[in-house]
């Protein structure tokens, strides 16, 4: 053999700094959940929701200028200074400050990081087919980081906050080293800041625009609206309908959802091929009709049972709209302003749906019917996009033949 074979690809660099990131990312929500329990706070659940905007409102207001950020810099310094953001927020909570603020700080990193994580897998890619591939990669694995930091969140915040805390300064420590594997390209150095966030709007525009962006665009949104709000409305649900309060039970039945996206990374590539990604709504649709049964059969086995199936349609629904629109953003308006669009939308109509969850909440509305409105929101956004899959098979239809 000649010359030292590397031992991580780009991709695999990419892979597993994302891992760890979103593994202790899902570790300090369940952090800030056991905190709050332990509060004696008369609506933890109200509390938890509004942390999670806290969060969630970083992304909306920096939406217009991270983007611009991740293509003028290179990806991989980005990454890095994403999770050293993410570092500094939880650090703070060692100092007793809110962890509303503290999870804000959070935010601030995750928005900066996210650009950057998916905008350089359009740059290490060389096609349609291998850009899917990574997607499936950086989905599977990020649910799996999902799935295993909350695991680890329920069990290390049951009784107390300092092992946590700690937990999540040492992954993220370990992403941030991780990020320099990660090749350094140069970025656009032509980018003005301020010209890039009065340009948002019009590349929001643009991308809206095009039919299979657009489609893209609403099918993942209403994905991370309704699952926020589920994962939130799960941990009051489990004690009302099945009796389950301890933390890291809770934290176990949510991460079975993650082990159904771990497996759809595998089948993704399979059931929706390069070319037919607008297959992937069908998928969505199945995923809401099990939303739906999951709120009226309070039954353990049964609940865990539709909450794995719902992480496997909903994984085959999210990563082919999200390949879809990269690849359409990355020739438009650069992938990292693609993905900082996507990001305001979503976290947006996210910020709209805790909302509506708080104020349900706070009218007294039963939690079982709480879930079925979500699952109806949802349901709306399917529809809407029932309505466009004949525009996108022949916009896709239209490029394949210009080829």
């Amino acid at each position: 053999m000649s010359g030292k074979k590397k031992r991580l690809s780009p991709i695999n660099a990419v892979v597993w700094t994302q891992f760890l990131s979103a593994f202790a990312d899902n570790l300090n929500f369940f952090l800030i959940v056991g905190m709050v329990n332990r509060s004696g706070d008369d609506n933890p659940d109200g509390t938890v929701a509004y942390i999670q905007i806290a969060f969630l409102l970083a992304y909306v207001v920096l939406a217009p200028v991270v983007g611009a950020f991740a293509d003028k810099k290179s990806k991989s310094r980005v990454l890095l200074v994403g999770n050293l953001l993410k570092g500094i927020g939880i650090a703070l909570l060692l100092f007793g400050l809110p962890p509303a603020l503290c999870y804000l700080f959070v935010g601030v990193g995750a928005v900066v990081y996210s650009p950057a994580k998916y905008g350089i897998l359009s740059e290490l890619t060389n096609s349609e087919s291998e850009l899917l591939k990574a997607n499936a990669k950086i989905e599977g694995t990020t649910i799996l980081a999902i799935l295993l930091g909350t695991v680890a969140g329920g069990i290390l915040a049951q009784n107390s906050d300092l092992p946590a805390i700690l937990a999540c300064l040492g992954v993220y420590l370990l992403s941030l080293l991780l990020t320099f594997a990660v090749p350094v390209q140069g970025g656009d150095a032509s980018i003005r800041y301020g010209e890039s966030a009065k340009q948002f709007l019009r590349d929001t525009a643009a991308l809206f625009r095009l039919r299979r962006a657009r489609f893209s665009l609403i099918g993942t949104s209403s994905f991370w609206l309704t699952a926020s709000v589920l994962r939130i409305a799960l941990v009051a649900w489990l004690p009302v309908n099945l009796g389950i309060t301890d933390t890291e039970d809770q934290s176990l039945i949510i991460g079975v959802t993650a082990i159904g996206v771990v497996i759809s990374a595998v089948l993704t590539p399979l059931l929706v091929p390069a070319g037919k990604l607008y297959r992937s709504f069908y998928y969505g649709l199945f995923m809401v009709l099990c939303v739906m049964v999951a709120s009226l059969i309070p039954s353990l086995w049964f609940t865990i049972a539709l909450l794995f199936v719902i992480g496997i349609l909903g994984g085959i629904f999210l990563i082919p709209l999200n390949t879809m629109l990269q690849e359409e953003g990355k020739d438009t308006i650069g992938s990292g302003k693609t993905i900082a669009v996507q990001n305001f939308i979503e976290q947006a109509l996210t910020v709209l749906g805790l909302s509506i969850y708080l104020a349900m909440s706070e009218a007294d509305v039963s939690i079982n019917l709480s879930v079925i409105g979500i699952g109806l929101v949802l349901l709306l956004f399917i529809l809407y996009l029932a309505t466009q899959i004949g525009r996108v098979k022949a916009a896709v239809q239209g490029e394949t033949s210009r080829r």
